[in-house]
């Protein structure tokens, strides 16, 4: 019996051992600002690889061993330290929200692991992953910054009509530490849903139907400004469902109602001003933008008699005041 549990100790011991020389090797073998541009490559692959292949806890894995202090993202208590080293070590914070949208890993956390939520929901809005089979190329760099153009590919779940492969980027940081880290992930779908219209994503397009021209006009239409800057989409409604509730009956040149005016993006503005008229029930033609935004709320009925004459003097000053601002972009 003392044998026994010997050789069950030294077991332990070499395996733990093991594993920790693994761990020191994946923190220490980029510890400086000398990584080579093929190094750079590697660990963008490697990275993606690894986030897209483990098996995560989900619908499948309704359960996992819990101490009841961690967060737990992978079947294998192994894949969650590797994950934890790969995120301390080469993935700014940012970045790392990125990729684990856009591979859906989401945390449960301690003992509620059976029964949490996965935070991952957004990532059913990301259609394209990193294709580690594809080009990368490095496209600049100098002492501080690294940006390599990849290839990304798009999930099934896509409308034909959408490109199989698309170009973007991964930039990389030389932190304080002197550590490169993935400072950010870039490809222009997967953008628009992660730093704009987040779960609006699927308010104004169906995956399965919209193409790509229809996803460039609405870019073009609401993701710029006069001058061809690249501005925020970003979209967000009140408890009502509204993005101006009172509009209707309240002026939005009032010192308050201007100060949140001012804070919209221009998509959110076009609403606001057609939320004057839905109320109203005016109708849209199908499938536009503000057929499908409206068409959801469940306050907005389709009136075939809707005219312009049914405005108080209220809307349609207020309709005046939201074209201005718009204007402006």
């Amino acid at each position: 019996m003392k044998y026994k549990l010997l050789s069950v100790f030294c077991i332990s011991f070499i395996l733990l051992f093991v594993f920790k020389v693994k761990t020191v090797a994946i923190e220490n073998k980029d510890n400086n600002s000398e990584m080579s541009d093929e190094r750079v490559i590697e660990i963008i692959k490697e990275i993606s690889d690894f986030m897209d292949s483990r098996e995560k806890l989900g619908v499948e894995i309704s359960y996992r061993e819990s101490d009841g202090y961690h967060d737990y993202y992978f079947e294998n208590p192994e894949d969650d330290e590797k994950l934890y080293i790969y995120h301390r070590d080469y993935i700014k914070d940012e970045a790392y929200h990125y990729l684990c949208k856009m591979y859906d890993i989401g945390f449960y956390r301690g003992r509620n692991t059976q029964s949490g939520e996965s935070e991952s929901g957004l990532s059913n809005y990301m259609y394209y992953k990193i294709d580690t089979n594809g080009k990368f190329y490095l496209k600049n760099r100098d002492e501080k910054n690294i940006c390599v153009q990849i290839q990304f590919i798009k999930s099934e779940i896509l409308t034909e009509n959408m490109p199989q492969i698309s170009d973007g980027e991964v930039y990389l940081e030389l932190c304080e530490d002197n550590k490169w880290r993935i400072s950010k992930v870039s490809q222009w779908l997967n953008d628009l849903a992660y730093y704009d219209l987040g779960y609006e994503m699927k308010v104004f397009f169906d995956p399965e139907y919209n193409s790509l021209p229809e996803y460039e006009e609405f870019i073009e239409k609401y993701g710029y400004d006069s001058k061809g800057n690249r501005i925020s989409m970003y979209i967000s409604t009140d408890d009502n469902d509204e993005i101006f509730h009172g509009s209707d009956t309240e002026l939005l040149s009032e010192s308050s109602n201007l100060e949140k005016l001012k804070k919209l993006s221009k998509l959110a503005a076009c609403m606001a001003r057609e939320e004057i008229y839905a109320r109203h029930g005016k109708i849209y033609p199908k499938f536009s933008t503000e057929f499908n935004y409206f068409i959801r709320k469940i306050w907005y009925q389709e009136n075939e008699n809707f005219s312009e004459n049914d405005l108080s003097d209220i809307e349609k000053e207020n309709i005046k005041i939201i074209s201005e601002y718009i204007a402006s972009f």
